[in-house]
């Protein structure tokens, strides 16, 4: 067979196509690690068998030479290392948006004093979570809202923080954090009952 003599004369040259074909499948996994679905993972390295076979088909058929093959190929991994890489400082540095991923218990209706807890799952390092509360009246014609205050303590916090509805209020995290919790502490007048969410949440860096 052509390619078992291609082997004999050239080995050097199949050795480094298939090494440079596993580097390809290989550099996603390596420089986006978490960041790929198994889909994504599934068509790098079949992509980078396709391009193996089309590099030996070249070489079996002399439509190449091995150096044009394997130069071809050093191009590409760097081509595509240098693309992987300028994305995952963008994936690194991005805001995520995590609103829908927040869990706010104990805030469907609260009076003066009342405590709601605000759970949140960080996907990915950041150094800030900006977190911003909405709230409804439930007090009927009251003007509890502009009134009320929002205490809020927990890791990331210097102390207790005091905000209002519609403000943005920034946590530190630890880049290892990977859940945040927060306490809600409302301070408000007699009488007065309302219920809170989340308006938005993200996570940045600094």
């Amino acid at each position: 067979m052509k390619l078992v003599e291609i082997v004999r004369q050239t080995p050097w040259a199949v050795v480094l196509l298939v090494v440079l074909a596993a580097t390809l499948a290989v550099l996603p996994l390596a420089l986006l690690p978490g960041s790929l679905s198994t889909v994504q993972a599934v068509l790098a390295s079949v992509g980078s068998i396709v391009l193996l076979v089309f590099a030996l088909f070249g070489l079996v058929h002399d439509t190449f030479s091995a150096w044009q093959l394997v130069a071809a190929l050093c191009v590409l991994v760097l081509v595509a290392g240098s693309a992987l890489y300028g994305w995952r400082l963008v994936e690194q540095s991005r805001p995520l948006t995590v609103t829908d991923e927040v869990k706010l218990t104990g805030a469907e209706q609260m009076e003066h004093e009342a405590v709601a807890f605000l759970t949140v799952k960080v996907p990915r390092p950041r150094d800030l979570l900006r977190v911003t509360l909405g709230m409804e009246d439930l007090s009927h014609g009251s003007q509890c809202g502009p009134s009320s205050v929002l205490r809020l303590t927990g890791a990331g916090l210097d102390g207790a923080v005091e905000t209002g509805a519609g403000e943005e209020t920034p946590v530190a995290l630890d880049r290892d954090e990977r859940t945040v919790r927060l306490k809600v502490e409302l301070r408000t007048d007699e009488g007065c009952s309302v219920s809170l969410d989340v308006e938005k949440a993200v996570l940045v860096n600094r």
